[in-house]
């Protein structure tokens, strides 16, 4: 948020686990978070932006059968492993490492404030509800059929498409780049 309030800009990945963390762990209506987060982007677009809130909150495409919920502590070593953008960001966990900061080691030894809620207990337990209501939505659509079908069809062939063009991109950047080496 800090990154966010200060540049008006954040990565798709942080925004996406920013979206999940208020939306499935805390329990609050994506609305709120899409209109904060408009009030700050630069790169702000109305209908791009609500539409990744839905995604990233459980709403969208119901016809698949999962959805994301980020886990932060697995992205800090996969995305920031040497704690430079943390480091940056909240200066207050400067001089723990790693390992500690998952932990949690800085609660009470640091200013920076305790973690508000049981990620893994609310993941499990609001993950749970968003995942019978889209059933419940998806048992719906299938038995009554039409054109709200229709349309949740082509959306689910549209992100699978989507999906199948990022994962040749990603096959092809790596064997360019064991080429490389």
């Amino acid at each position: 948020m800090r990154q966010l309030k200060t540049m008006g800009w954040m990565n798709f990945r942080m925004r996406a686990m920013c979206a999940t963390f208020l939306t499935i762990n805390c329990g609050i209506s994506w609305h709120h978070g899409a209109k904060h987060y408009m009030n700050y982007l630069v790169d702000g677009d109305l209908a791009i932006d609500n539409w990744q809130w839905q995604m990233q909150s459980g709403v969208t495409n119901p016809l698949s059968d999962t959805f994301r919920i980020y886990n932060p502590n697995k992205n800090i070593p996969e995305k920031d492993p040497d704690l430079k953008f943390i480091y940056y960001w909240v200066s207050e966990l400067k001089g723990y490492s790693l390992p500690e900061i998952i932990q949690g080691k800085y609660i009470g030894t640091s200013s920076y404030p305790p973690t508000i809620l049981d990620w893994a207990k609310t993941r499990k337990v609001n993950g749970k509800i968003i995942s019978d209501l889209r059933k419940k939505v998806r048992e719906r659509l299938t038995l009554q059929g039409g054109t709200e079908y229709e349309s949740a069809v082509a959306a689910k062939e549209t992100v699978n498409k989507y999906w199948q063009h990022k994962d040749r991109q990603y096959k092809e950047f790596k064997e360019l780049e064991a080429e490389l080496e």
